[in-house]
Formats: C-alpha cells, sequence, structure tokens
C-alpha cells in the first residue's frame, strides 16, 4: 500500500499528520540548500512508493519556529514516529537500505 509525501508548515499540520498516520512516519527537518537533504528526496519517494512509511517533510528555512521547537541544530534530521510515539531520530543521509532496516526494527 502507498504511503504519503506531506508538505509540512505549522505544528498543527504535523500534529494532524502524525494522529492520522497508520504506521511508520518519518518527519524531515530538511533544506532546499542541504545537499544530503537533496540526496534523500529518491530515497523517501521509494519508500512511501514501496510502502513502507509516510513522510512529513519540514522546510526548515520557512519553519524557523517549528524546527528550534524540536532543537533542529542540522539538516537532514529525521525523526521516526510509529502509533504517535517518537521512535528513532536519525541526522544525515542514509541509504535506501539502511531505512528499511530501521524501519523493520522498530
Amino acid at each position: 500500500m502507498k504511503k504519503q509525501i506531506f508538505e509540512v508548515n505549522s505544528k498543527q499540520e504535523l500534529s494532524d499528520v502524525i494522529e492520522n498516520n497508520k504506521g511508520v512516519l518519518i518527519v524531515d527537518f530538511t533544506s532546499p540548500t542541504c545537499p544530503p537533504c537533496l540526496m534523500l528526496e529518491p530515497v523517501f519517494e521509494e519508500l512511501a512508493e514501496k510502502g513502507y512509511a509516510s513522510i512529513a517533510k519540514i522546510n526548515v528555512l520557512e519553519n524557523q519556529n517549528l524546527a528550534s521547537e524540536f532543537n533542529i541544530s542540522a539538516t537532514p534530521t529525521l525523526i521516526i514516529v510509529k502509533d504517535n510515539k517518537i521512535k528513532k531520530s536519525v541526522l544525515g543521509y542514509q541509504p535506501l537500505e539502511s531505512w528499511i532496516k530501521l524501519i523493520e526494527e522498530i
């Protein structure tokens, strides 16, 4: 079953996505000027396409308040949420195989 990729621009939008998500959600604190972030885009598209996870993308340049609320100091910072609970935080680029392994372990 295909998962979704969301653009999130407020705390309320993020809360709604987390509450309505069934399964694994990766919250991607990203920046359009960050090369590792850009490298993750096709990885996340494949994860969503294959049904491993939904993705909530938060542009830290446009959403600085949200980024500071989560103490984001570097991009990409990725938070894995399952059953409305934060399960793991990951910093930096990870290849597709690593993401699949992480998702299967939580």
